[in-house]
């Protein structure tokens, strides 16, 4: 029997676990969580009492449940998505239409990301949003017991043997099947592909689609045996065969006939019936995770367990089913809120915001990009899915020699979509060092690498944290250690001082700074005072050590006196000195100079890792490193791009999370904060342009917020505070009751016009760009 959900009013429960209970209770009354027992088979095969088939349109959402099925089963369906269920008298109008049906395929070899763990994320994020005039089906049922098992050690070996932490392992986990139709059979594909990819599974390399032929196969087989059995009446006048196979010839092409338009809707998801797991080739990222890092004296050709069910069967967790099958509140509960497109951006030819109440989408002048654009919210509110349209815009308007630097805060999860959105991106992750690094000391001699890199700590991290002294300490320290690991003799007066050679640069300044203890410090720098053997480097060494009193021989400045000084360089040293793939020698490096200089779309992982096997870096070092970064970017970008607007170059600045680039350490809102206000105040005229986000304006300091909620544009998911209600309305210049009362995937923004004019605030409905639509 067939059900439309109806949003219920008001704003859903925001607490992940309640909801994931629901979806879980929703799941066991549909049968998804039953086990397959031994009358399973006849089940199967006379009467269907498990799963459901769910349909949905860009604004609507129907479900049809087995018959017989109780009235608690659909309640707690319709709970499970915030709705209310309610019955109608035949199919939805939308099965009627003649469409073009495909399926999503996964593909056989396929691997699952570090993304298809639970790792806390809001199942509820997921959606279909098909394009106008198509329809996504998905039937889903339990799963096989056969099935069971072979995913359980498909996961493991995905996962090194640890499956348990992944969301496929989920009670309630179904199987389902995916299609789409369209007018068109393109269109169809493509739908289908964005269904599969909307549930979450974290495949890779990603999912395909096919056309959808019910019948066909067996149509085929029957006309192959056919032909065969008239070979064989030719040649052996076996009669018999032939009188056999005709009637199926016959039968297939009648059951072809007699199908109705919505067949593929309800096919069923196929069982893959072979008991043994499919295995894969193991690539070296499976061999390195297994043996923490290391992939030294593996055995080639040892293969792993590979996909566990047929290939256009799907698993799909409870949470997403529900999220799926909930009904837009954006589109049926605040459909009045929904503004209508102004005549200034009727013709813009700038990134897509959103569409309007009546359909029309909503852009922003290409032009007004130079002015820069802000964008807040909520976790799970929308905000990076809005930062990737923009993205997406951006990379697909780039000239060759423009450059799209992204700063990524969730790249565990945002990484594939980048690379399904735009090809084009080059990734680097900040924990693996298998991707390249950008240089934190670039090119030139020692001395003028030792004062880029301590320019860089102080205007990152600003006056409070590395001041003057500290400044000066880092140049010495970096320029004796990278003069000294260039010297030849530096290893044999290491051995002969009883201290071990420095891995790297950058543990060798941290040993210098007293990070190791005073006696290792100190016994260093003998060493590469006595390997380099002239007068600036035992100047440079006094100049952080103190002298030696004549009288006694001893130190002039005592251990405990040195610690203090050298504190504050240090610490920070020693962050970077916790996370040593930042500088393994073998990575390879690359200087914002050459990117820009050649352009280049480019995204930095700041969050954890993108790949299995690769341990994640402490917060502390990973926001030092990330404030560095940004710090030597701006600076590049105010030696290289001097005159770029002129001659129509571009560089566009994308910032997911701006408490990560900052340099903040609690006490002060840190040294990028001026970064940020150059690229707003004098980047237009470098060329630059710059799009950044942030959960909550409170977090990010009165200074930094001030500069933010300047920009010309600004887009602003739900804030349920009160406070930051209140910062966002006054920014936006509407009552606060509307920032609190947004629905799901829904903005208010604020841009100007094309003549600078500046507009009223508009409410817009948010395109699913993660998902493929929009640009």
């Amino acid at each position: 029997m067939w059900y439309e959900l109806e949003a219920l009013p008001g704003v859903p429960a925001e607490d992940a676990a309640a909801y994931v209970n629901r979806a879980r209770k929703a799941a066991a009354a549909l049968g998804l969580a039953d086990r397959p027992g031994w009358d399973s088979w006849w089940r199967l095969l006379v009467h269907r009492d498990d799963g459901m088939v769910l349909l949905a349109d860009r604004t609507r959402r129907w479900v049809c449940l087995p018959d017989g099925v109780d009235g608690q089963v659909v309640r707690l369906v319709a709970d499970a998505c915030h709705a209310r269920a309610c019955p109608l008298e035949g199919a939805p109008e939308v099965l009627e239409r003649r469409l073009v049906w495909a399926h999503a395929v996964f593909p056989a070899s396929a691997t699952l990301a570090r993304t298809a763990r639970d790792t806390g994320v809001d199942a509820h994020e997921s959606r279909f949003d098909p394009a106008d005039g198509g329809v996504v089906a998905v039937n889903v049922r339990r799963q096989g017991v056969w099935e069971t098992r072979r995913a359980k050690n498909w996961l493991a070996d995905e996962f090194n043997m640890a499956p348990d932490q992944n969301r496929l392992q989920e009670t309630g986990v179904g199987a389902c099947r995916v299609v789409a139709g369209m007018p068109r059979g393109a269109d169809a594909v493509r739908e289908a592909r964005r269904a599969g990819t909307a549930l979450g599974l974290g495949v890779t390399p990603g999912v395909a689609a096919h056309r959808s032929r019910p019948g066909f196969a067996l149509l085929m087989t029957s006309v192959i045996m056919c032909l065969l059995a008239a070979l064989a009446c030719v040649l052996w006048g076996a009669w018999w065969p032939l009188a056999v196979s005709a009637p199926l010839v016959v039968a297939a092409v009648a059951r072809m006939v007699r199908m109705p338009a919505d067949a593929p809707v309800w096919q069923r998801p196929r069982h893959w019936w072979w008991p043994h797991a499919r295995t894969r080739r193991m690539e070296t990222s499976d061999f390195k995770s297994r043996s923490a890092g290391d992939d030294g004296g593996r055995r080639r050709g040892r293969r792993a367990k590979a996909y566990a069910y047929e290939r256009s069967t799907f698993p799909v967790p409870p949470g997403t089913l529900m999220a799926l099958a909930a009904p837009l509140a954006r589109e049926r509960g605040v459909q009045s809120a929904l503004s209508h497109c102004p005549p200034e951006l009727q013709d813009a030819d700038g990134p897509l915001l959103g569409v309007a109440v009546d359909g029309q989408p909503v852009r922003m002048p290409a032009a007004v990009m130079w002015d820069g654009i802000a964008l807040l919210g909520k976790p799970g509110g929308g905000k990076s899915n809005s930062m990737h349209g923009v993205q997406q815009w951006a990379c697909a308007h780039s000239n060759p020699d423009d450059s799209v630097v992204v700063f990524e805060a969730k790249g565990v999860d945002s990484f594939p979509i980048l690379h399904r959105l735009n090809p084009r991106m080059r990734f680097m992750d900040l924990a693996d060092a298998r991707t390249p690094m950008i240089s934190l000391l670039g090119e030139g001699d020692a001395w003028v690498r030792a004062q880029r890199f301590a320019n860089l700590m102080h205007g990152a991290l600003g006056d409070q944290q590395i001041g003057p002294k500290s400044r000066l300490q880092l140049t010495d320290s970096v320029a004796l250690t990278l003069r000294a690991m260039d010297a030849p003799r530096f290893a044999q007066v290491c051995a002969s001082q009883g201290v071990a050679v420095p891995a790297t640069w950058v543990d060798g300044a941290f040993t210098l700074l007293f990070g190791h203890g005073a006696r290792a410090g100190r016994a260093l720098a003998r060493a590469m005072a006595c390997a380099l053997d002239d007068d600036e480097a035992r100047e440079t060494v006094e100049r952080l050590h103190g002298g030696v009193n004549e009288r006694s021989g001893r130190p002039a400045v005592s251990d405990g006196q040195l610690f203090q000084l050298l504190n504050a360089p240090m610490n920070k040293m020693g962050l970077l000195a916790g996370a040593p793939q930042l500088t393994d020698p073998a990575r390879r490096t690359v200087t914002w100079q050459r990117l820009l200089e050649h352009g280049v779309q480019l995204a930095i992982n700041t969050g954890d890792p993108a790949r299995p096997g690769v341990a994640a870096m402490g917060e502390d070092a990973r926001r030092l490193v990330n404030a560095l970064l940004f710090q030597g970017l701006r600076l590049q970008i105010g030696e290289s791009c001097m005159g770029w607007q002129e001659r129509g170059r571009r560089v566009r600045v994308f910032v997911d999370e701006l408490t990560e680039i900052t340099g903040a350490d609690g006490r002060d809102e840190g040294g990028n904060v001026a970064a940020v206000e150059w690229l707003r105040s004098r980047g237009r005229a470098y060329g630059a342009e710059l799009c950044a986000g942030t959960q909550y304006p409170e977090q990010i300091g009165e200074r930094l917020m001030s500069c933010l909620l300047g920009l010309r544009t600004i887009g602003c998911y739900a804030q349920l505070a009160p406070s930051s209600a209140q910062i966002m309305a006054a920014a936006l210049n509407v009552d606060p009751s509307q920032i609190r009362a947004l629905g799901e995937h829904v903005m208010c923004v604020r841009t100007t016009g094309r003549d600078n004019t500046a507009l009223p605030a508009l409410t817009v409905a948010v395109p699913w760009f993660d998902g493929g639509h929009g640009v």
